[in-house]
């Protein structure tokens, strides 16, 4: 994984990232015109409620010496094939189950090889009157997982649940995170801004904070629905669980219950949990929670990272693959 630490202004942190790539030789076609009208509607939600992050785009654009509008269209769209998506893994401990009464988060994140392993980046954020965090992602200017000085933890699944076609401009997942890594200090704060944006497509987050409350929200374009810990657990995979949207799912990947269900196997019960138990689960190939050629068809891919840590200390452990191999090393911010 790379490694980049950003502060300043948006613009600053986004020329840096910007320098960088154009070193590496980095560069962008053109985007195509349908892709680029449906990035600049993207781009006018955007503005509205995270316009900061239009400002780093810009900064990336210019430091790399590439068109904003090709650096724009691949950073708001980043197109996939929803049935390609592999698996994520989310989980939090509540402190009422851990060791010493302190929660514990984890996550993994999963992907193809070819499309996450060569730009996935751990970043050390210190944005200009803002929270500083540490976080991971595998495009710029957003975080799919992350930590804030504050004590806020979030980690996303995908969750394929019916929406309109074609899909309707919105904010993309790796955005949400940054942004409420940037401004948020507890869940109720997150939800919240996360509620004030329209619905346009689905997916899961977890989020939890340094006074113990943790919550998944799964999302659709119909609504919002918020899942609690069960028994000291909460856990988000690839499915819906809350009843209002279990078995809508347009596809589910097969791994997705196995992984739920060992996860709560592992972590449930009555025992104390500790953060050695937690790294232990997350490197668990039994319900493929570590996960390994994930492609049928031979396409290569598996967990590119796996995250534990703490609301409210100043610090991720992360493994960089897969963490049944890979030794977590702290990253602190």
């Amino acid at each position: 994984m790379h490694h980049i630490t950003l502060s300043g202004s948006y613009k600053q942190m986004g020329r840096k990232q910007g320098r960088a790539l154009k070193r590496g030789g980095f560069t962008l076609p053109p985007p195509g015109e349908k892709m680029l009208r449906f990035a600049k509607g993207c781009a006018e939600i955007v503005g509205h409620y995270m316009p900061e992050l239009l400002d780093e785009m810009r900064g990336v654009a210019e430091g790399a010496d590439i068109e904003y509008d090709a650096v724009m269209t691949l950073t708001m769209t980043a197109p996939f094939d929803p049935d390609e998506i592999p698996s994520c893994s989310v989980v939090a401990v509540m402190p009422d189950r851990t060791v010493d009464g302190r929660m514990i988060v984890a996550r993994n994140f999963d992907m193809f090889y070819d499309v996450s392993k060569e730009s996935a980046t751990t970043y050390r954020t210190y944005p200009e009157g803002h929270y500083a965090s540490v976080g991971n992602c595998d495009i710029w200017v957003g975080r799919w997982d992350g930590l804030n000085e504050a004590g806020l933890f979030t980690g996303t699944a995908a969750i394929f649940l019916p929406g309109p076609k074609p899909a309707l401009p919105g904010v993309v997942g790796w955005f949400t995170g940054r942004h409420i890594l940037d401004h948020c200090a507890t869940v109720d704060e997150a939800v919240e801004f996360i509620r004030s944006m329209p619905l346009t497509g689905s997916g899961g987050r977890l989020i939890a904070d340094s006074s113990g409350k943790a919550v998944v929200l799964e999302v659709s374009v119909e609504g919002i629905e918020l899942r609690y810990p069960e028994d000291g657990v909460l856990i988000l995979t690839n499915h819906a669980a809350c009843p209002a949207f279990a078995g809508r799912e347009s596809h589910v990947p097969e791994s997705s219950h196995l992984r739920y269900n060992r996860l709560r196997e592992l972590l449930g019960g009555s025992r104390a949990i500790d953060v050695e138990t937690v790294k232990q689960a997350m490197s668990d190939h039994k319900g493929k929670i570590c996960a390994h050629g994930l492609d049928a068809s031979g396409r290569k891919g598996g967990t590119i990272w796996s995250a534990v840590g703490r609301p409210g200390e100043r610090q991720l452990d992360i493994a960089e693959g897969h963490p049944c191999r890979a030794k977590y090393r702290t990253v602190s911010f």
